[in-house]
């Protein structure tokens, strides 16, 4: 019998401003882990940076993500994708 364990949505915002790009991603890592991952640097370039950071649960992932939605909006950033969905994630992680 296999079972299937209910999962909650991955998580991915892309923000712009001017030359910059800021995005957040929340995944589940190999072992189910939830992550939030970081990705900033200069757009047209393969120049950039990439955090990723272990969380305590999905809504800890949640409440970190939100916290970078506020921040860039503080910045200035204008939100240019939102997505939340299951099968869609970018393996490349």
């Amino acid at each position: 019998m296999i079972m299937q364990r209910e999962t909650e949505p991955w998580v991915q915002l892309c923000w712009t401003k001017a030359t910059r790009y800021y995005e957040v991603r929340l995944h589940p890592d190999l072992w189910g882990q939830w992550i939030v991952t970081r990705m900033w640097g200069r757009s047209g370039t393969a120049l950039g940076r990439r955090v990723s950071v272990p969380c305590l649960s999905y809504q800890d992932g949640l409440q970190r993500v939100e916290a970078v939605r506020e921040r860039r909006r503080q910045r200035g950033y204008r939100l240019v994708r939102e997505e939340a969905g299951a099968d869609s994630e970018d393996r490349s992680l």
